[in-house]
């Protein structure tokens, strides 16, 4: 009753946590906004998504703490310090009814090249310093509900990538680069398709001038990864009722299940993902930890206390593969932070023996098992260089069996 107790509280401060994490905070980043009568102001912009900034700009002034939020055509752009990002107001067709976006400037010069994202998919507007715009599509073909949607997509696609080289048709080398990259791939990356038009730039700049105003920095749009070691000391809590059968067979009586404990160390490498435009200063991280051969056991007694076993439970190791969401809090150089996910639990084989005395009365055996679960967890972050340790204290329970308390100490990368 106790374990079940704990794993509906941890899995309740699971959904606790996550709510809290996924609570708007903002992520400033220094910029400045552009007017719609040109002028320019400087401040912090709110760097979200690129979906999120296709469709408003979160802008702080310098000197103010109140913030607005500028819809498209409320200003005529905005962009991030840093060679950052840049959005400009222009009126687009994204899904058959043009309206307005801050459109992502991937090129600006004479052909400029524009980004609209919107769900899983990404809009690029490709524009002649005439004025004629053609639209291609990256198009996610995983959540397609059948066979003749993705054909349509398909058609639809090959008709986007004829108009496309028609536009470059002034640049035998941004069409050859187009037949490269070729109707074979399901997504044309960024910066694929910003080579295509700067190969046009060279192309039709032939007087020697600078054509190209601005170009996407692929940079930008890159997560940090980060590398990570840890140890930690866990205390297990685990119950373990594989004998009942040969006591309900033998004694006509059920034997109620059995709990060890025991503590042990483990060892573990992971890596984090930055997802700060999502939660700010939050990280995807992923963690593999493997503790060693280990055995517990304990006295056990029925039968009105007449018949008494010695328990014994032994593990080959354990490994614990863990995916979740860690999240520090405030600036400086100790700041707190709270972590919560999911967990695989791979055990190595296990063997369990019942003695009388110093006889052994009977031993179950099972084979590699695994199980999942949850965990919670809270503790400090200290800056060291451009690295950092943490050390935090953790809840783990699975939805078998096993409950397991720990301290863990890491080294980020």
């Amino acid at each position: 009753m106790f374990s079940d107790m704990m794993r509906k509280i941890v899995l309740f401060a699971l959904l606790a946590i996550s709510a809290t994490m996924v609570m708007a905070q903002i992520n400033p980043k220094s910029g400045f906004i552009i007017t719609n009568s040109g002028d320019t102001i400087r401040g912090v912009i709110d760097f979200r998504t690129n979906e999120t900034l296709s469709r408003e700009c979160e802008f702080w002034a310098e000197g103010k703490t109140e913030g607005k939020t500028y819809k498209p055509g409320d200003i005529e752009g905005f962009r991030f310090d840093g060679n950052g990002k840049y959005f400009v107001t222009r009126k687009l067709d994204v899904d058959g009814k043009p309206q307005l976006f801050f459109a992502e400037f991937m090129v600006k010069g004479k052909m400029n090249l524009y980004c609209v994202a919107d769900d899983s998919e990404e809009h690029f507007f490709f524009e002649r310093e005439d004025g004629e715009m053609v639209k291609f599509t990256n198009n996610s073909l995983a959540y397609l509900s059948s066979v003749q949607e993705g054909e349509n997509i398909m058609q639809k696609r090959k008709e986007q990538y004829g108009k496309v080289k028609y536009l470059l048709k002034d640049s035998k080398t941004a069409i050859e680069d187009m037949n490269k990259k070729g109707m074979s791939k399901k997504i044309l990356s960024r910066k694929g398709l910003v080579n295509v038009v700067r190969n046009y730039h060279n192309d039709v700049c032939t007087d020697g001038s600078t054509c190209m105003v601005y170009e996407y920095d692929e940079k930008s749009d890159k997560s940090k990864f980060r590398f990570k070691a840890f140890t930690s000391f866990a205390y297990y809590s685990k119950e373990a009722p594989e004998l009942l059968d040969w006591t309900i067979e033998r004694n006509n009586q059920g034997m109620p299940s059995v709990t060890y404990s025991s503590s042990s160390f483990e060892i573990g490498v992971g890596t984090e993902m930055g997802i700060e435009r999502i939660i700010k200063d939050g990280s995807l991280e992923l963690g593999l930890a493997y503790s060693p051969k280990n055995r517990t056991e304990c006295n056990i007694e029925f039968f009105g206390g007449q018949r008494r076993y010695r328990m014994e439970y032994e593990y080959k190791g354990r490994f614990v593969l863990s995916l979740g969401l860690v999240k520090p809090f405030g600036k400086g150089k100790i700041i707190p932070l709270v972590r919560g996910g999911g967990i695989c639990v791979v055990d190595m084989g296990e063997r369990e023996t019942a003695y009388t005395g110093s006889q052994v009365y009977e031993t179950a055996y099972l084979g590699t098992t695994s199980y999942s679960g949850g965990y919670l967890g809270a503790g400090v972050q200290m800056a060291v260089g451009k690295h950092f340790a943490r050390l935090h204290a953790d809840l783990y329970a699975d939805l078998h069996s096993m409950i397991k308390w720990g301290i863990t100490a890491e080294f980020v990368l």
